[in-house]
């Protein structure tokens, strides 16, 4: 009975050792493990883009794009319709479906900006918001983490931003009015142009009808009595025609005359101030 529980306590620590060396091992892979595992991917910046209706303006997110090509950003676009997060006491069916075809038609513009700015290496994320503008973009900024600024399209002021949230905010009205002006400059140089070739045809239909009748307009020009008015009235329009094309031609090729400034009225002179004489006390002797 002795021998057999000497030999037990011999197995017994003979497997001491063994177990240590075996439970030494892998415990510094394991720690390797756990050190990778516990560094998170960092999350990148991002720029929030919102715009009021189902489409975001073309002039917003080529101005977002630029900076996030710059800084290395990604591109929020958030669609905020208004009107329909109005809070009812009874929400119907068919504003539930005017939602839906909001979202669609905000997720569709979503996936044509994202497809062209998945070429450049830009990451978008569409979302879509109902109710207050403000409200829906401090709701985004607590939901999507690291936003850095906002850009808003034209038309949405700083102040209806500004009041929920903290961070800058940019908008581009600016850069819009220069668009407008640039259409508007263009719109007019063609029609400036439409109407210089307007009136030139109209000068050369003039000559061709005297030059292809002249039989018949002198036959009228020379009758006499009231017929004697005919050739000052053609010269009035010949006139007219031709000199409302020769300033249009004018002003296409950039001369035009030279304006006279008016000189200023002189302002007029007041007259001199005249010294009255003071009454004087004096003893005559």
């Amino acid at each position: 009975m002795l021998g057999f529980m000497k030999k037990v306590h011999g197995q017994e620590e003979g497997r001491q050792p063994g177990s240590r060396q075996q439970g030494t091992g892998p415990e510094p892979e394991i720690l390797r493990m756990n050190q990778d595992t516990s560094r998170k991917p960092e999350v990148p910046r991002k720029i929030l883009v919102v715009g009021r209706g189902d489409t975001l303006d073309e002039e917003a997110i080529d101005y977002a794009v630029n900076l996030a090509e710059r800084l290395g950003y990604d591109i929020i676009g958030l669609n905020v319709d208004p009107m329909l997060g109005q809070k009812s006491r009874f929400f119907s069916p068919y504003k539930y479906h005017l939602r839906e075809k909001f979202s669609q038609r905000a997720q569709a513009v979503g996936a044509e900006i994202k497809k062209k700015l998945a070429q450049k290496g830009i990451g978008f994320e569409q979302m879509v918001k109902f109710g207050d503008l403000g409200k829906a973009v401090a709701e985004v900024n607590r939901q999507v983490k690291r936003i850095e600024f906002v850009i808003t399209q034209a038309g949405i002021k700083e102040a209806e931003v500004n009041g929920a949230i903290t961070l800058p905010v940019f908008s581009i009205s600016g850069y819009q009015g220069e668009k407008t002006m640039a259409r508007e400059s263009s719109s007019r140089g063609t029609m400036e142009i439409g109407k210089t070739a307007g009136l030139g045809l109209a000068v050369a239909a003039l000559y061709a009808a005297v030059f292809l009748n002249v039989e018949t307009v002198m036959n009228y020009f020379t009758r006499g009595a009231w017929y004697a008015a005919l050739p000052v009235a053609t010269v009035f329009v010949f006139s007219f025609v031709h000199g409302a094309f020769s300033s249009k031609f004018w002003d296409l090729m950039g001369i035009q005359a030279t304006k006279k400034a008016q000189p200023r009225p002189a302002a007029a002179k007041r007259p001199a101030a005249r010294k009255r004489p003071r009454p004087q006390l004096r003893i005559d002797t």
